[in-house]
C-alpha cells in the first residue's frame, strides 16, 4: 500500500491551515458583500497563507477600472508567475481600451493569442502611428472566414484601403466565407466590391442556399474560373444534404466545364463520403471505387462500417487489410478481422488475433478475452510505489500547493489552472506522485487525466476509483441496478467531479441535463430542483440513477442499449435498432452506432464496469452484460 506522510513539519500543524482556511471564505464573503474594512481585517491574518495572493487578486478585479497604472503593474509584476495574472492582464486591457490610452494598452500588451485584444493592438498602433509592417499582420487576421470581433473593424477598414492586393484579399476572404458556412459574412463583404463582383457574389450566395436549383440552370452560366469555384460549391453543398442527386448532377456537369484534376477529386470523395453519412445504399460501391489516393482515413472507416452492418464479412476483411497500418494496428480493428475470418471459418487465425488481442485490459480486450476463454489482466500497479513526502513536495512546488487549497475551497477553475501550471514543471515520476496525491485528497478527475499524461495505466486504484460508495450502493440496489455499471457511466460522464459542467448544461457527476432532471425528480415527487440542488451528490446520483433505471426498463434490462440511451436519448435508440426481426450480436450493434461519441460511450461503460467489477471482487464477463439485440423493445 503506499504510504503518504506529511514530513517533518506538517502544513496542517495544530489545525492551522484549516482555521486559514475559514478565514478565507469569510474574507471572500465580506468582499462579496462590500464590507472592505472587515476584508482587510481578515486579509491582515491571511498573510503567510498561500492563497493570500488570490484575495488580492478578487479584490483588484472587482475595482480595476479606477486602479492606478502603478498599482496594476506592481500586482502584475509581484504575481506573474501566478495563472490569474494572465486573466488580470487582460481586464487591465479592456480598461485602457476603453479609456483609449493607448499608449498604455501597447506597453501592457504581451502578444497573445486573442483575436479582440490583437484588434485593440492594431487600433492602438495606428492612433499612434505605427504602421510598419501592419497590415502584413492584420492580413493574417482578415483572412479568417468566420465573423471577427468588432474590435477589429478599424483596422480592417485601414487594411482595406491602404493595402495593394485588398481586392484580392476581399474575395478570398469571400471563398474562405462560403467554404466555413458562413454566406451572410461572404454577401456583407460582397458591398465592398463593384456592382459586377457583387452580382458574382450574389449567384455563389445562391448556389450556397439552393444548390440544387442553380445546378439545374448550368445552361446560363459561363466556362470560367469563377463559376467553376460556384459550381464544385454548389455540388458540394449538396452533396452535404442528398449525395445521390449531386452526383447525378455532378455526372452532367463535369462534361460542360473543365475542372482541375483536385476539384474533380475533391467531389467524388464528397460524395463517397456524405452518402456514408446519409446511410444510403450506393455508398459501399462508391467508397469501393474511389481511387486509392482518395481513400482517406474516414474513407476505410465508414467502408467497413457499412461492411459490418450489412455483415459482408470477405469485404470487411479485405478493407481492414488495406487500411493504412495505423489503422489496423487499433484494437478496434484487429478485433474486427478477427470476428470477420472466424465467422468465415478461419478459426486458427482469428484465435491467434484474439489471443495476442486478449492481454490489452480495454473493451476489445475484455471481448477477446472472452472469445477465447482467457482471464482479464486487471492487476493492479501502483504507479508510485515509494512512500511520498507531501509536505516536501508541495513546498518545493507552490502551483501545487496552491492548487490543493484551491481545490479543497471549492474554486475549482482556479485549482485547475494551479494544477496543470504545477504540472509543467515535474517529470513524469513526479507526475506519478501528482496523482496519487490528488487521489489521496480525493480530487479525482484530477487524479485521473494527470496518471493519463504518463504511460502508465495498470493503477486502477486512481484510474478507477470508486467514491460515494454509500449513496452509489444504496441508489442501484434500490433501483435494481448494478453498481459496477453506475460507476461505469459515472466514470465516463464526469470523472467523479461532483461539480462538473458541460457546454451544453449537463450537471454534476451523472451529468444530468436539467430539464431531464427535474422530469426524474417530479416522476419521483421531489420538488422542481435548482441547478445548485441537482448538483449535490446525493439528488445527483439519485435522480443519474433513476434516468438509468428508467432506461433499463425501456429497453428490457439490455445494458448496451441503456447506456447508448442515456447518452443519445431513447429515441435515436430506437431508429438504430436492426430492421426486419433480425438479431444483432451486442458487439456488432454497439459497433455500428452511427454517432460516434455514443458508440465510445457505450464502449466506454461497458468496460470501466468490468474493471470496478473486479475493485468490488467480483468477476463478471463483459459479455455478461451484452445480449443481443432485436428489432423491438
Amino acid at each position: 500500500m503506499l504510504v503518504i506522510f506529511a514530513g517533518t513539519v506538517p502544513l496542517e500543524a495544530n489545525g492551522k491551515i484549516e482555521v486559514q482556511r475559514q478565514l478565507f471564505r469569510q474574507a471572500s464573503q465580506a468582499l462579496k458583500n462590500n464590507q472592505v474594512k472587515k476584508f482587510r481585517g481578515f486579509l491582515a491574518r491571511l498573510e503567510d497563507y498561500p492563497l493570500h495572493p488570490y484575495l488580492i487578486n478578487d479584490a483588484l478585479r472587482r475595482h480595476i477600472h479606477r486602479a492606478s497604472a502603478d498599482k496594476v503593474s506592481n500586482f502584475l509584476d509581484k504575481y506573474k508567475d501566478f495563472p490569474f495574472s494572465y486573466h488580470v492582464r487582460a481586464t487591465w486591457l479592456s480598461s485602457l481600451a476603453r479609456k483609449q490610452d493607448w499608449k498604455s494598452f501597447l506597453t501592457y500588451f504581451d502578444n497573445r493569442d486573442n483575436t479582440r485584444l490583437q484588434c485593440l493592438a492594431f487600433q492602438a498602433r495606428l492612433h499612434l502611428g505605427q504602421t510598419e509592417e501592419l497590415n502584413d499582420q492584420i492580413r493574417k487576421v482578415w483572412m479568417r472566414g468566420y465573423s471577427q470581433p468588432s474590435e477589429c473593424d478599424v483596422a480592417f477598414n485601414y487594411f482595406l484601403e491602404t493595402d495593394e492586393n485588398a481586392s484580392s484579399a476581399i474575395w478570398l476572404r469571400i471563398e474562405k466565407a462560403f467554404k466555413a458556412r458562413r454566406p451572410n459574412l461572404a454577401r456583407y463583404l460582397a458591398k465592398k466590391l463593384n456592382e459586377e463582383d457583387r452580382k458574382i457574389v450574389d449567384s455563389w450566395y445562391r448556389a450556397h442556399r439552393h444548390p440544387q436549383q442553380m445546378l439545374n440552370n448550368l445552361q446560363k452560366i459561363k466556362d470560367n474560373a469563377i463559376n467553376r469555384t460556384i459550381v464544385v460549391h454548389a455540388v458540394d453543398r449538396l452533396a452535404r444534404r442528398d449525395s445521390i442527386k449531386a452526383r447525378d448532377l455532378w455526372q452532367k456537369t463535369v462534361q460542360t466545364f473543365q475542372f482541375s484534376r483536385q476539384q474533380q477529386n475533391m467531389l467524388a470523395q464528397r460524395i463517397a463520403l456524405s452518402s456514408a453519412y446519409q446511410h444510403r445504399p450506393e455508398a459501399r460501391q462508391l467508397l469501393i471505387e474511389l481511387p486509392a489516393a482518395l481513400k482517406n482515413d474516414q474513407a476505410f472507416l465508414w467502408l467497413a462500417r457499412i461492411q459490418l452492418r450489412t455483415q459482408d464479412w470477405p469485404g470487411l476483411s479485405k478493407t481492414i487489410v488495406d487500411m493504412p497500418e495505423h489503422l489496423q494496428q487499433e484494437n478496434e480493428w484487429r478485433y474486427w478481422l478477427a470476428r470477420s475470418l472466424e465467422l468465415q471459418g478461419f478459426t486458427t487465425r482469428a484465435d491467434d488475433i484474439m489471443q495476442s488481442l486478449s492481454g490489452a485490459g480495454n473493451y476489445y480486450g475484455f471481448l477477446a478475452a472472452d472469445r477465447v476463454e482467457r482471464q482479464y489482466h486487471i492487476e493492479q500497479e501502483n504507479a508510485f510505489a515509494e512512500a511520498i513526502d507531501e509536505t516536501t513536495m508541495l513546498a518545493e512546488n507552490p502551483h501545487m500547493l496552491r492548487a490543493r487549497e484551491l481545490f479543497f475551497l471549492n474554486r475549482p477553475v482556479d485549482a485547475r489552472r494551479e494544477w496543470f501550471q504545477a504540472l509543467r514543471k515535474l517529470d513524469t515520476t513526479q507526475i506519478k506522485q501528482a496523482a496519487t496525491l490528488a487521489s489521496s485528497w480525493e480530487w479525482h478527475d484530477s487524479a485521473i487525466k494527470t496518471v493519463a499524461k504518463t504511460s502508465h495505466r495498470k493503477d486502477y486504484s486512481l484510474r478507477f476509483p470508486m467514491p460515494y460508495q454509500q449513496q452509489v450502493l444504496s441508489h442501484a440496489e434500490k433501483k435494481q441496478l448494478d453498481p459496477s455499471v453506475i460507476y461505469g457511466v459515472m466514470r465516463r460522464e464526469s470523472l467523479f467531479d461532483p461539480l462538473a459542467r458541460s457546454r451544453v448544461g449537463a450537471l454534476g457527476l451523472m451529468q444530468l441535463m436539467p430539464a431531464t432532471a427535474r422530469s426524474v425528480a417530479n416522476s419521483l415527487g421531489l420538488d422542481s430542483l435548482a441547478q445548485a440542488d441537482i448538483l449535490k451528490i446525493e439528488n445527483n446520483i439519485n435522480l443519474g440513477t433513476q434516468y438509468f433505471r428508467s432506461v433499463m426498463d425501456r429497453f428490457d434490462n439490455n445494458v448496451s442499449l441503456a447506456a447508448a440511451a442515456y447518452n443519445a436519448g431513447p429515441h435515436n435508440v430506437k431508429k438504430w435498432l436492426p430492421k426486419d426481426e433480425r438479431i444483432l450480436p451486442a458487439d456488432l450493434w454497439v459497433e455500428t452506432v452511427p454517432f460516434n461519441e455514443t458508440r465510445n460511450y457505450v464502449q466506454a461503460v461497458l468496460a470501466y464496469a468490468t474493471v470496478f467489477d473486479k475493485s468490488r471482487g467480483k468477476d463478471t464477463l463483459i459479455s455478461s452484460r451484452m445480449h443481443d439485440i432485436r428489432a423491438d423493445y
